[in-house]
């Protein structure tokens, strides 16, 4: 819905340098593919075509939000947003952030796990699916900071800051002003996303919140700050699947110690 919701009130998409986003020359750059698919892309791409999908998935996921749990309508809504995430990744693929690659993921598990009934078989492997992936999101961001000097030194975070894109003014001189704090905070993200895996390992699970409370203020201070609201909402999506996965684990670790 947020992304909808930018992309339609965007006065940025209309601005001359955004032509480099038009589909005639998004066309010429994408490698080669099925027919169907630059079918597909064909019949929804362009400066209109781009609005009316848009709010068709800005209406699917309404849709999503008020119609009931068992409802047919839930079903279809999810399903297309799913097929049109797709679509959108292949036509914005360039522009694609860690947000909608792991909210493409729940939507596809979450729409696998409508589409098999009442198959719990399914859908507890759509929910390890959902947890997996964002575990898996969590440790990669962890690892590859910890593979930059600058995120080991506790540089990053100022830098990033002093951005245009990602930065803040305010926090940009908190952070020159109070050094030691800035660099604690780089750290603290380093280790908190190399260490997320052991949700599913300390105490068995059940520390499960412990893990996720954090993680929702992160993100959720980075709304604020950079700007990155899109990434609490798709991160916060995956925790109801963490914290089923992580105390079924649990319980199966109780049942095989009696």
């Amino acid at each position: 819905m947020a992304s909808s919701l930018e992309i339609l009130c965007s006065a940025r998409r209309k601005a001359p340098e955004s032509a480099i986003l038009q589909w005639p020359l998004v066309r010429q750059k994408l490698s080669a593919g099925p027919a169907w698919l630059t079918r597909a892309l064909d019949a929804t791409s362009g400066v209109k075509r781009d609005e009316y999908m848009e709010a068709a998935r800005l209406a699917a996921a309404v849709t999503l939000l008020v119609a009931g749990r068992d409802s047919r309508a839930r079903t279809v809504a999810l399903a297309g947003l799913t097929a049109t995430s797709a679509l959108r990744h292949r036509r914005y693929g360039f522009q694609s952030d860690g947000s909608e690659q792991l909210l493409f993921q729940i939507q596809l598990a979450s729409a696998t796990a409508r589409l098999g009934g009442k198959n719990t078989r399914i859908a507890d492997a759509c929910l390890w699916y959902i947890s997996l992936q964002s575990t898996l999101a969590y440790a990669v961001a962890g690892h590859s900071k910890l593979a930059g000097a600058h995120w080991r030194s506790g540089e990053a975070l100022p830098g990033i800051l002093r951005t245009e894109t990602y930065g803040s003014g305010t926090a940009f001189r908190w952070a020159i002003r109070h050094p030691r704090t800035a660099r604690l905070a780089s750290y603290a993200t380093t280790a908190g996303e190399c260490l997320f895996p052991l949700v599913f390992f300390v105490n068995d699970g059940k520390a499960a919140p412990l893990f996720l409370l954090p993680a929702g203020a992160f993100h959720l201070t980075n709304s604020g700050v950079m700007g990155l609201g899109r990434f609490f909402w798709a991160f916060s999506a995956s925790y109801p699947a963490l914290l089923h996965t992580a105390q079924k684990r649990s319980s199966k670790v109780e049942t095989h110690g009696h």
